[in-house]
């Protein structure tokens, strides 16, 4: 589909049903907005879960250098998926319901404003991580923030109103698991938690801020584990995480790892960049270094 388009500089890959802003225009204010010329960019719809995979990895194949995300952080976890220690780099236009990673690497929300950065920007090399050998770059989990999830995919309207609602109706009902967790072969945890999420950046998306002073670039991951607690005390910690302080508070567990293993009595929900699936009884999770460059406003100095 791309071939013999070895002169394309940027290939924007466009998620038309993505998050909750509209996508009519996107194709004029890319050409109005980039100040490159117009043979040296190229711009795909795509038409079916997945295809934003093959068409990525087809582009990355054929060497074109900056290939762009235009959607959520599915769409990105797609396109990120097939970049993995290639000489592409992905760029974000954040269209989507969270924005998890866009928002971490300092991406402009207004979709003029992130077109703009491409015409003068840089390049940071991050890391990512693997559950299962899934790759994801913001956030994966299996507890509540898992199950909420699939409540919330499964709802017809996106945006952080209808997040809360899925949160409220999921809280009712789940009471969260118990695990064994292995961390780097070497330390282990058993307990019941509520939440138990692999960060790599620091927040789910929505300025939801998990794990506040995470890096992509430190070569590990971490580990966030929430105890049950009552509806009340959920309120509590939902606000600490919206006002980036919930790692203050003393009843969250916080781990560095390389890798860890988890034991659960049941396959369940989990998620992966905010998208919902099932695993199983056992999982795997484990840091990739070094794994993605990503185009990021230019540093001043």
């Amino acid at each position: 589909m791309l071939a013999n388009e070895t002169a394309i500089q940027f290939l924007f890959i466009i998620n038309p049903i993505s998050g909750t802003t509209r996508k009519h225009n996107i194709t004029e204010l890319i050409y109005s907005t980039l100040k490159k010329k117009k043979k040296k960019v190229k711009i795909v719809l795509t038409r079916y879960a997945g295809h934003a995979t093959e068409i990525a990895k087809e582009a990355a194949a054929q060497g074109i250098p900056n290939i762009i995300s235009v959607g959520g952080d599915g769409t990105m976890n797609e396109i990120a998926s097939s970049l993995l220690h290639t000489k592409s780099n992905l760029g974000i236009i954040p269209m989507g319901s969270g924005n998890g990673l866009a928002r971490h690497l300092g991406i402009p929300l207004e979709p003029k404003k992130a077109i703009h950065l491409l015409n003068n920007f840089d390049i940071k090399t991050i890391d990512s991580g693997m559950i299962n050998s899934i790759p994801f770059f913001c956030t994966a989990g299996i507890g509540l923030d898992a199950h909420v999830t699939k409540v919330f995919d499964e709802l017809p309207t996106r945006g952080l109103k209808t997040y809360i609602k899925a949160f409220i109706k999921t809280i009712r009902s789940y009471k969260g698991d118990p695990l064994t967790i292995l961390l780097d072969d070497t330390k282990e945890i058993k307990e019941t938690y509520l939440i138990s999420t692999f960060a790599n950046a620091n927040q789910y998306g929505n300025n939801a801020f998990i794990a506040p002073t995470a890096s992509l670039s430190d070569q590990q991951l971490n580990l966030v584990l929430i105890k049950p607690v009552s509806f009340l005390g959920a309120i509590d910690k939902i606000i600490k995480l919206f006002s980036k302080k919930i790692n203050q508070d003393p009843e969250i567990e916080y781990h560095f790892f390389k890798k860890l293993d988890i034991q659960r009595p049941t396959e369940g929900p989990a998620h992966i960049d905010g998208e919902p699936l099932m695993l199983g009884k056992h999982i795997t999770v484990a840091c990739v270094p070094n794994a993605l460059q990503v185009i990021i406003p230019a540093q001043t100095t």
